[in-house]
């Protein structure tokens, strides 16, 4: 009989003790910290590299692409272009690629040039117009890559529809270009 009534008063007091006991637990617990992940698809600034930005896209797999882009001022600080710069896997002597992005109201039929410095010079042709901008989609060999990395900056030259005997020439900074470069995703693997 002492048994049975020592078994209840237990009981009793494990009913009584059980939610605090619950509670030490819970309070021990972790609920973990939500990782802020880029969306699936959607473009996201991972780094900025000197004055280049590192955009990349995460994939389905979870395995992100990315590329150098920057935004190209005139001397009044004005945006004239975009670039957007990736690696490749070096096919058929093309170790980069790149689409610049120029105002609309830019002339087509003079192509756009590209100074990479006094020795090197050379002009490449529009791709399409989009309601952005004018493309040109520009291949770089090994060898204007490694002028890339060693200048501090190149000059890129397009003409207005309104004064087409005037080429405007602004400034591509190469400041973290190499650090930047090195970071991007090679295409084309």
């Amino acid at each position: 009989m002492k048994f049975k009534r020592v078994i209840g008063i237990f009981a009793i007091i494990s009913t009584f003790s059980l939610p605090s006991l619950a509670q030490e637990e819970a309070d021990s617990l972790s609920l973990g910290a939500a990782l802020n992940l880029p969306k699936i698809g959607k473009p996201y600034i991972a780094d900025r590299i000197g004055d280049w930005s590192l955009e990349c896209v995460r994939g389905q797999d979870g395995f992100e692409t990315c590329e150098m882009t920057q935004l190209l001022l005139n001397k009044q600080k004005q945006p004239m272009s975009e670039i957007s710069l990736f690696r490749l896997s070096n096919e058929q002597g093309i170790a980069a690629g790149a689409n610049i992005v120029v105002p609309l109201e830019t002339l087509l039929t003079i192509p756009l040039t590209i100074s990479f410095d006094e020795a090197n010079v050379k002009q490449y042709p529009y791709t399409f117009c989009n309601a952005i901008g004018c493309i040109v989609r520009v291949g770089l060999t090994v060898n204007e890559i490694n002028i890339l990395k060693k200048g501090s900056q190149a000059k890129i030259s397009v003409v207005h529809i309104s004064q087409p005997n005037r080429p405007i020439t602004f400034g591509m900074s190469l400041k973290g270009f190499t650090a930047a470069f090195e970071k991007t995703s090679i295409l084309g693997n």
